[in-house]
């Protein structure tokens, strides 16, 4: 009567209509089971709290008429609770906290070591940056309609260079569902505020989303444009362990001492002959070498000719690259300073997940 006995992992069984009733073949013999999931020829039955197979054409035809029924119903209750959770929501709550206290944030060797060689008052500033309640964090969220929870997406954090947070563009959005990525962007994470609370908003949003959806955590991603995106380096650099990659738009990230060769147009104090220290300053060159037993990162730099970060966006990658990390240069041709366009976005997504 039985044929197959598997071991099946149900992602959504909570949402599912289950009923419970006596199931007859046609045979005649009978059992009390829980319908759990449908397919186009089977029908999934827990009894006892064991998932069992059983063709569709041996059920007798009162059976089948209750499973029709049974379908629909699932389905119309599947669909509105889909209906809940795609789409884009402006002010979606922050649920869920990385680590329990706020000084576990700061935690790790590769961390410890940059608190150590920066500036007691800032240390200080680090630690209360994170003593901020969740319940008072919302972010923009995004996920694309193709999600399903059928099989588990990625995810992009935002850092913003200003206070508010936002919602992607239209060609990103299209990016987001063909590499199938929901967005989070945390608000207030913006450039004046310090780098703790930035990174404590960018990993609570993270495990806010992973908390309510189903989550590929091999697929993580942080990014952001200007401020935004040199604070993505830097988390991903401290907090690796949370993200794949970083996406660095026009802003850049040296490791090495860098000489701009020539005036930089509509940058000031950006002459030829100026020697600028390396981004990571706190750091002891052992200390660079140390991180790369994060291996498997990536690091994306992103600019254009007319963007007045250029010239360090451009050498940035090449430097990292050197330092033994999986880097890469994107250059966009004729671009500014601002975000980069929907293709410059999916070829980095493209990279970042080889």
């Amino acid at each position: 009567m039985i044929r197959t006995i598997i071991t099946l992992i149900l992602l959504t069984s909570s949402l599912l209509s289950e009923s419970t009733r006596t199931w007859t073949d046609t045979d005649g013999r009978s059992i009390e089971a829980t319908v759990i999931r449908v397919d186009d020829t089977r029908i999934t039955l827990r009894v006892r709290g064991r998932d069992y197979r059983w063709p569709i054409e041996k059920l007798i035809e009162t059976d089948r008429t209750f499973l029709a029924e049974w379908q629909k119903l699932d389905e119309a209750k599947r669909a509105e609770h889909l209906g809940k959770l795609v789409g884009s929501f402006e002010k979606y709550p922050l649920t869920a906290r990385a680590y329990e206290k706020p000084h576990d944030y700061l935690k790790g060797d590769v961390f410890e070591e940059y608190l150590k060689r920066t500036v007691p008052e800032y240390t200080v500033d680090m630690r209360q940056g994170l003593d901020y309640a969740i319940t008072d964090q919302t972010a923009a969220l995004f996920v694309p309609t193709n999600y399903d929870e059928s099989e588990p997406f990625g995810v992009y954090v935002e850092i913003t260079a200003g206070s508010r947070a936002f919602l992607p563009q239209a060609d990103y959005c299209k990016i987001f569902a063909k590499h199938k990525l929901i967005y989070i962007c945390p608000g207030g994470a913006g450039n004046k505020a310090i780098l703790s609370y930035r990174m404590g908003l960018a990993l609570d949003a993270l495990t806010t989303v992973k908390s309510a959806y189903h989550i590929d955590e091999t697929r993580c991603y942080i990014g952001g444009v200007s401020g935004g995106g040199v604070s993505s380096t830097l988390i991903n650099y401290l907090r690796p362990e949370h993200f794949r990659g970083a996406i660095n738009t026009v802003r850049g990230a040296l490791l090495e001492r860098y000489t701009l060769e020539k005036d930089v147009a509509g940058a000031v104090n950006y002459k030829a002959g100026s020697t600028y220290p390396p981004f990571l300053p706190h750091l002891a060159k052992k200390h660079v070498r140390m991180s790369q037993r994060y291996r498997d990162k990536r690091w994306a730099f992103v600019s254009g000719e007319k963007d007045y970060n250029y010239e360090f966006a451009k050498a940035s990658g090449p430097q990292w690259t050197k330092q033994g990390y999986r880097a890469k240069y994107f250059h966009v041709p004729g671009m500014g300073h601002n975000a980069a366009p929907g293709e410059a976005l999916d070829a980095v997504l493209t990279w970042m997940a080889k």
